[in-house]
């Protein structure tokens, strides 16, 4: 349920953003400082954040900038909207 609080975790902020889109630009009444359902953190993959930094690590060892560009738009990170 989109008011439901979900004890000890913050709001994430992309989703707290976009939670506020849809409230005219503000910040959801009631949102304060505990995440709700709709703007709580979603589940990522340790192994693909893993991954994802090995790539921007040995790009940047490698002076290859546009490498390091890659493998983050590469990488499928769930909490971005697509």
């Amino acid at each position: 349920m989109a008011g439901d609080k979900r004890d000890d975790q913050q709001p994430e902020a992309l989703r707290t953003f976009e939670a506020a889109s849809r409230s005219g630009g503000k910040k959801p009444s009631g949102q304060g400082l505990e995440a709700r359902a709709d703007t709580g953190p979603l589940p990522d993959s340790t192994e693909r954040k893993a991954r994802t930094a090995a790539k921007v690590l040995q790009a940047g060892n490698d002076k290859d900038p546009k490498a390091a560009t890659k493998a983050v738009q590469d990488s499928k990170d769930p909490r971005l909207p697509r």
